[in-house]
């Protein structure tokens, strides 16, 4: 079984303590060794840890085939390890309120379907979020008959209550946010945003896919949290994380009803349709164990690198990166301050041909993300995560 090197202690301007970070870096986290991985909120490169933790599940399937008494200690010991990670954020997160599922839009589908809408209900969600929380929304015109309201666009995603209260009214059952925008950065105050909705009698869900493994967020007053694997949490494509809140889930029944979602589900023949009291009512069939294991092993990475330590590192590079940008004369998209608790920064040259011929230099040596916002206006996106270290920034910085 690999067993991976301590997390070593990271102490700017002493070359020794730096080495041997870059040294456990190369052992830990391979990719590093072919370019330096600054996209962490696209698709981040699988540990050392969890490529052993897949090979040692695949042999041991190899070896003694598929049965689910092995399968479910790392099924159960997921789901532990999910909560855990919620409750750093804050929400009253347990591990019978966790369900797996394919994707972040497979969650806030489940989500969006399950509820019990009623004639001329509405949702709310935002204009500038990824679409993964907005067309999901957007469908259930076509299969609900509910209004979809979007809060207005604007560059930076900055949202805050007021611009989520004109469009909540008597109707609006539920609105859907992203923690943190995928190309600004900018994270909102989830807290203040859900207390007001529960004043209201509404729900509110939240992609956070952008946030959860880098930065602690506060979702004391969410109701639903949505994210895949494969960004911050370190993990591989396909295993994603819904959580529920407990007196929430009991009103949902999911749109896919399978046999492991039944209460009586034991009794093959009862053919029972009751749904059952965990969240495992919305996993109806045979469980990604292989991306479970996966996702197990990369949470292990995460805790053993202390969430503390984790998020300061991200929020200090973050900073970093963004003060290094201005220095140079690039366009910042959003700022924020050196306490923004974010991993985003995303930056372009003084035109559009200009930053992509960047982007195309830097791809020699980096793994950077290129987006576009909704004016199709191209951006480089940075996302550090606590395995970089400010030599990654300032190499990048170096060659601006």
């Amino acid at each position: 079984m690999y067993v991976p090197p301590v997390f070593p202690e990271l102490v700017p301007n002493n070359k020794d303590i730096l080495e041997n970070f870059l040294e456990w870096r190369r052992h830990s986290f391979p990719f590093f060794e072919r370019k330096t991985f600054l996209t962490h909120a696209s698709v981040s490169p699988l540990p050392a840890h969890t490529r052993q933790a897949l090979q040692d599940y695949a042999a041991h399937l190899a070896d003694y085939g598929q049965f689910d008494a092995y399968s479910d200690t790392y099924y159960f010991r997921c789901k532990e390890r999910v909560a855990a990670l919620l409750c750093e954020n804050k929400a009253p997160a347990t591990p019978q309120e966790i369900a797996f599922a394919g994707s972040t839009s497979h969650a806030l589908g489940l989500v969006a379907t399950s509820i019990d809408w009623k004639s001329g209900e509405n949702c709310v969600v935002a204009d500038g979020d990824f679409p993964a929380n907005v067309v999901t929304w957007k469908n259930l015109q076509h299969t609900h008959g509910v209004e979809t309201r979007l809060i207005p666009y604007r560059p930076h995603m900055d949202l805050t209550l007021d611009d989520i209260k004109p469009l909540v009214d008597e109707k609006t059952r539920i609105v859907s946010l992203a923690s943190c925008n995928f190309l600004s950065g900018c994270p909102l105050d989830l807290k203040e945003i859900g207390t007001w909705l529960h004043e209201r009698g509404v729900l509110l869900c939240v992609d956070a896919i952008q946030t959860l493994g880098a930065v602690r967020c506060d979702f004391s007053e969410a109701d639903f949290v949505c994210a895949d694997s494969h960004k911050w949490l370190l993990g591989p494509n396909g295993i994603a994380l819904l959580w529920t809140r407990g007196e929430v889930l009991k009103t949902l029944r999911p749109m896919v009803f399978g046999w492991l979602a039944g209460q009586n589900r034991d009794n093959w023949f009862s053919y029972d349709t009751t749904p059952i009291e965990s969240a495992e009512r919305f996993e109806p069939g045979a469980r990604n164990y292989l991306g479970i294991a996966a996702f197990d092993a990369s949470l292990e990475v995460l805790h053993n690198a202390d969430p503390n330590i984790v998020e300061n590192r991200v929020v200090q590079l973050r900073h970093f990166a963004a003060q290094k940008l201005v220095e140079r004369g690039f366009h910042v998209l959003w700022q924020g301050d050196s306490n923004a608790k974010t991993g985003i920064v995303s930056f372009q040259a003084e035109s559009e041909s200009a930053t992509l011929q960047l982007y195309k230099r830097l791809d020699e040596n980096f793994t950077l993300s290129l987006r576009s916002d909704k004016a199709g206006r191209s951006w480089i996106r940075i996302s550090s995560h606590f395995m970089n270290c400010e030599e990654d920034i300032n190499a990048l910085a170096s060659v601006l």
